[in-house]
């Protein structure tokens, strides 16, 4: 293994350590950010983390608002596989965490508004996230169990808007490519002490390929009350209907290169899709016990109806019914130079699921009929002390109790009912030097463990859980640098940097059985190892144009398997991830956003037989945004993939004879117009 990147890395980190201990020019201020973790609430910078921030602008401005692909392109350390699938989510992986995970999102945790998206199992929905409202979104970066729990190889924190502004109603029009046509109506209220938003949403897309049309509408509301000076109550509440999602599956490359539009032939013959309906009320309260004292409450109720139809008649129809609920209770207590916070949270999800026989698309006859239930309760500390005025220790234990019982109904092949119980204990410590109020050091040592979603629990031999699937753990290790300085007159800079290291046993990996063909599997695959170097420049190069640089290597490996994997690399990962991303704001309104995206080759299986090659993927948005009285008017235009490359917007791990493959779209635009009326 070459460790070039780490010697360059560690390199830069002396060097530019050096080069700020004398600064030329006062000390500057670095820009405040608002931490929406409801457990640690910092800024960025006084993390000992590896933490970025995405702000309102750049995830709403100019945007099709479709996936939470394009506001995370500028994040090292994240990649997104999967866009334009629907059916089958995005795809998000931070750090290699969620790579694996051929549906849904798994080993990352996704919180909106202090509510998890990520079910007790583990698994990760992003169908009801409403970008559209979206405020900031953050993502912590490696294993944070010690603070989230199960599934935390990355965290992703979404804040939507409050409506503490003036009173406005905004409608928006967007209508492109592939049939395209998104309609949003928002509106916010402000009337002392509540301040309220709603944002609807429709929108239709056929789709680059065949059978790959969804439609969706969407409603959020966020109703923030002050009751009494020292009680804030915020109330949330989700509901989104997919009466369609179609899923044109995965290609060969032989297909792929013949003809990259066409479907699968079995995901047509077999009609595979999914409707989905979802419902999520969401209570968070903070109640100021004294001056030292904090009390904060939340709980959350969400209904998921969930039917799909998969490539392959046994079983290939599935249908749930979800009830999840749960709460968190936190007191925080900040006494001098010592600040901590204990809690209990607890959650249970239930599913009511049937598979049915898949007759050409038709439900057939009942081939399974049980009640899974997965119950978490965890107790949790964190402690922030400060050592030192420059000096500052934060640590966190959490211990998990996770509890799986499958109910078997359907008895004609015998009663796979039965029960798992989990738990496990996870310690994080982390240290932050503050060399000069605008440059820090940090390090950090923390472990997490991802506990086998139901799915993931499915046994290939029959009804219940898979008595062979264990949970996966990780014990990682990072150190890192964050600064900011003037670079070219009065002009700013920013750079982080992290190096970081990754121990893996039982990881969990998809494989797919010759009579399943299409329908994944999981397995224990021994251990991995991890090494990556991370880092992210802004430089304002102009008052009004500002360049944003990121660059990721990661050397995932196989280690200590016994299936032939050692020393293989992980597959959907690339080695090398880079964006480059060029920002122009004109004092008259005029804006535009360049992203180009480098993604190295990677693997497609296990075993390292297919290579992905590379691919460069440019992006443009172009927008005007005008002020007439009390109207804001703000016509806009998106091309992707600007120079018509063909690349592959999904690659399905060890996917079973060879169908690795679901092509990206060709060149597409999309243009909208936004008016926002101010009263």
């Amino acid at each position: 293994m070459s460790l070039t990147p780490y010697r360059i890395s560690i390199a830069c980190l002396l060097l530019l350590s050096r080069s700020y201990a004398e600064p030329e020019t006062p000390p500057l201020e670095l820009p405040e950010m608002w931490s929406t973790t409801h457990l640690v609430d910092e800024a960025d910078e006084q993390i000992p983390f590896s933490v970025t921030t995405i702000e309102r602008d750049h995830i709403q401005r100019a945007s099709t608002l479709l996936s939470l692909d394009e506001p995370l392109l500028s994040v090292p350390g994240v990649f997104v596989l999967n866009p334009f699938n629907f059916a089958q989510d995005s795809r998000i992986s931070i750090r290699g965490f969620g790579a694996q995970a051929n549906f849904g999102i798994r080993g990352i945790q996704l919180i909106v508004d202090g509510i998890p998206a990520t079910g007790a199992d583990g698994q990760g929905s992003v169908d009801a996230i409403d970008l559209g409202s979206a405020e900031r979104i953050q993502v912590i970066r490696g294993p944070s169990s010690g603070i989230y729990g199960a599934a935390s190889g990355g965290v992703i924190l979404i804040e939507t808007e409050t409506g503490h502004e003036s009173p406005f109603v905004e409608p928006a029009l967007t209508a492109g490519s592939y049939g395209f046509l998104q309609l949003q109506l928002k509106a916010g209220l402000s009337t002392d002490p509540h301040a309220s938003i709603l944002n609807g949403t429709y929108y239709e897309l056929e789709g680059y390929r065949e059978h790959s049309r969804t439609e969706q509408q969407r409603i959020h509301a966020k109703l923030d009350s002050q009751l009494g000076s020292d009680t804030d109550l915020s109330t949330v509440f989700t509901w989104v209907d997919i009466p369609v999602q179609d899923d044109p599956g995965s290609l060969t490359l032989e297909q792929a290169k013949e003809d990259p539009e066409q479907a699968r032939d079995r995901n047509l013959l077999f009609d595979s899709g999914e409707e989905v309906q979802e419902a999520t009320l969401g209570l968070q309260a903070t109640h100021q016990v004294s001056l030292t004292q904090e009390l904060e409450f939340s709980a959350f109720l969400r209904q998921r109806d969930f039917e799909n139809r998969l490539p392959f008649r046994n079983g290939g129809q599935v249908r749930f019914d979800r009830l999840f609920y749960g709460g968190t209770l936190r007191t925080q207590v900040q006494l001098q130079q010592v600040n901590l916070s204990l809690g209990l949270a607890a959650n249970r999800q239930e599913d009511d699921r049937q598979n049915y026989q898949n007759e050409a698309g038709e439900r057939g006859d009942l081939s399974l009929d049980q009640v899974e239930q997965v119950e978490s309760v965890a107790g949790f500390a964190v402690l922030d002390m400060e050592l030192h005025p420059q000096l500052t220790l934060m640590a966190a234990l959490r211990q998990d109790w996770i509890s799986y019982e499958v109910d078997d109904r359907f008895t004609e092949d015998g009663d796979d009912s039965g029960k798992r119980d989990l738990s496990e204990l996870s310690p994080l410590a982390g240290i932050l030097w503050e060399v000069r109020p605008e440059t820090i050091l940090y390090g950090n040592l923390s472990r997490s463990f991802e506990t086998p979603t139901t799915t993931e629990l499915a046994n290939p031999s029959g009804g219940g859980f898979n008595p062979e699937l264990d949970p996966q753990l990780a014990t990682g290790m990072e150190l890192g640098f964050k600064a900011e300085a003037p670079w070219w007159k009065e002009q700013r800079a920013s750079l982080k940097m992290a190096l970081f290291h990754i121990d893996l046993e039982n990881t969990i990996v998809p494989f797919e059985v010759p009579s399943d063909p299409g329908r994944d599997f999981f397995q224990n695959a021994g251990g991995s190892e991890r090494n990556g170097v991370e880092m992210a420049a802004d430089l304002e190069l102009a008052p009004q144009l500002k360049l944003a640089l990121s660059y990721t290597w990661s050397d995932f490996r196989y280690q200590d398997d016994a299936n032939g994997r050692s020393g293989n690399q992980e597959p959907g990962i690339p080695q090398h991830l880079g964006n480059l991303q060029l920002n122009y704001q004109g004092n008259e309104g005029v804006f535009a956003r360049w992203n180009t995206r480098y993604t190295g080759s990677l693997q497609a299986d296990d075993q390292n037989t297919e290579k992905v090659p590379y691919s460069i993927v440019s992006d443009l948005r172009l927008g005007w945004t005008t002020q007439i009285g009390r109207y804001q008017l703000e016509p806009y235009l998106g091309v992707n993939n600007l120079f018509n490359q063909s690349y592959f917007a999904n690659i399905r791990i060890n996917a079973f004879g060879g169908r690795y493959y679901e092509p990206a779209p060709e060149r597409n635009f999309f243009a909208g117009l936004r008016l926002r009326a101010s009263f």
